[in-house]
């Protein structure tokens, strides 16, 4: 669902309970928007993260504009080593077309995001026994707390150079502390992207009120907690790197 029809299904919502019900002005502001924004958060994340989400191509009209910023994107990483071999849309709120690259040299995927109003970027290695490091461009992918072997890094307002060589960075210290690579073929991405996107709602619907927890991790900016690197994260004992 594209950004403006989810802002404009909020504000009829909204009109509807606020004036066609006639609520008094303090129940709606104390009880009524709460609630509001607690059903909401609910019917977001269950419909984008819904057991039907599957990948699609991307539609041939209305996204012509995204897919040029995207290509222009994929111009400024080619220097990097990557290439890209997968591009799909996911209809979730807001829909996002999403370009895949892998490293030419080294087992690092990369992926484009276009969301309409914004673009962001992840770059992610993966590991035996489950583990993954990402590396985000952007506070908002860090919106919810990980499950222990989501390693995650965030480093906001840099070029793909800098975000690339942070990710490196990380991934040597992971090396170093006994991780091992775990290849991951193009074929295999989509299923994996997928799975991983499930395995994220299920984590958090693990939470007791976990749509209440979402608005308050939301507005407390959650991601923040990752805009450290990862060696910081180990020395700190927020992430353990030999569960099984």
């Amino acid at each position: 669902m594209k950004n403006w029809m989810w802002s404009l299904f909020v504000f009829v919502i909204t009109f509807l309970i606020a004036f066609v019900l006639n609520i008094p002005f303090w129940i709606f502001l104390i009880v009524v928007i709460p609630l509001l924004i607690i059903a909401l958060t609910y019917g977001s994340f269950s419909y984008s993260f819904r057991a039907a989400l599957h990948a699609e191509p991307i539609p041939e009209h209305g996204y012509e504009s995204r897919i040029k910023d995207l290509d222009l994107e994929v111009k400024k990483v080619t220097s990097l080593g990557f290439e890209k071999f997968d591009a799909f849309y996911l209809k979730m709120i807001p829909d996002s077309i999403i370009y895949a690259l892998t490293h030419k040299a080294e087992p690092i995927y990369l992926c484009l995001y276009h969301l309409g109003s914004k673009k962001t970027c992840d770059i992610f290695t993966r590991y035996e026994n489950g583990f993954t490091l990402t590396t985000c461009d952007n506070v908002d992918g860090g919106m919810t707390p990980r499950p222990n072997k989501n390693l995650l890094e965030i480093i906001t307002s840099v070029s793909y150079e800098k975000l690339f060589e942070g990710h490196q960075k990380a991934h040597k210290f992971l090396i170093d502390k006994g991780l091992r690579n775990y290849e991951l073929t193009k074929d295999d991405f989509r299923n994996y992207f997928m799975k991983s996107i499930h395995d994220y709602s299920e984590h958090v619907r693990k939470y007791l009120f976990w749509p209440i927890l979402l608005v308050i991790w939301t507005v407390r900016r959650h991601g923040r907690v990752y805009c450290k690197t990862i060696e910081m994260q180990y020395k700190e004992g927020r992430i353990k790197l030999h569960e099984k």
